[in-house]
């Protein structure tokens, strides 16, 4: 690997894809022959390394999807807590303003009790937001106000959807936590899995360069051959980081167009 570049420009896909082709070069020539151990033991340890590489890109990926479909699912259930709680608190509020009621006053005192700031915690966090809601639900539940509720006509059915929604807000939100817990998990065993790597393909390539002696062509090309995978790759990164570093220093270099109006 040269040493004028570093690995860490490789993505973590890039690292899994070269471990798969040094495991197969390797391979290939164990199987033609002759045996060589210490070249040979590298290729369990490329295979494993190209296992945790793939198996935390995957992971990380489907982690993040997971977490942004739950993060969708968030504002779907949030607005359904929203929205059977206006449909609650204007009922008691309406009801609370008849002006000859019998039960006007004790709808007002439901009111207070149940949404004592009235609605404005619907702009809080979800789990406070889900917290005062429920605070609401237990007041409107207990049993000293069935008969108040009874009375005005209030729809019962309600405060069961507006339970049914609290339930799937406060799942989504503790899904997508569990989410974005398994992809940082992801992102700190997949870094791991890279220091790994580099590990492996420093000592690789140490050994198989030190398996020519001068002069030895044939030995030469064999070890070219068995490392071309990684060396390919560092070039190619090489050429991509060049062209984008030539690309910036042109965008920054070109002048700017000056437009001028005539009056």
């Amino acid at each position: 690997m040269p040493t004028n570049h570093s690995p860490a420009k490789l993505s973590r896909t890039e690292k899994a894809l070269i471990s798969r082709q040094l495991c197969d070069k390797l391979t290939e020539r164990a199987q033609l022959g002759p045996s060589e151990p210490a070249l040979d033991i590298f290729i369990p340890q490329l295979d494993t390394i190209a296992l945790r590489l793939e198996s935390h890109v995957v992971g990380k990926s489907a982690a993040n999807a997971a977490r942004v479909a739950h993060v969708d699912r968030i504002g779907k259930a949030d607005g359904n807590v929203d929205t059977w709680g206006r449909h609650v608190e204007s009922f008691l509020q309406i009801e609370g303003r008849r002006p000859h009621g019998a039960l006007a006053a004790a709808a007002r005192l439901l009111h207070a009790a149940a949404f004592p700031e009235g609605l404005a915690f619907l702009d809080d966090r979800v789990p406070d937001e889900n917290a005062k809601m429920r605070h609401a639900l237990t007041v409107l539940r207990a049993p000293e106000h069935a008969q108040t509720l009874a009375g005005i006509l209030f729809p019962f059915e309600w405060l069961d959807r507006l339970e049914a929604a609290l339930q799937e807000s406060d799942q989504a939100y503790a899904d997508r936590g569990a989410a974005r817990g398994t992809q940082e998990e992801h992102v700190l065993l997949g870094k791991n899995a890279e220091a790994d790597w580099r590990d492996i393909v420093k000592r690789l390539q140490k050994y198989v360069e030190s398996r020519a002696s001068a002069g030895d062509l044939h030995k030469e090309a064999e070890n070219r051959a068995l490392l071309a995978p990684l060396h390919d790759a560092v070039a190619h990164a090489k050429a991509v980081a060049a062209t984008r570093k030539t690309r910036r220093a042109k965008t920054q270099a070109a002048p700017v167009t000056e437009t001028t109006t005539t009056g």
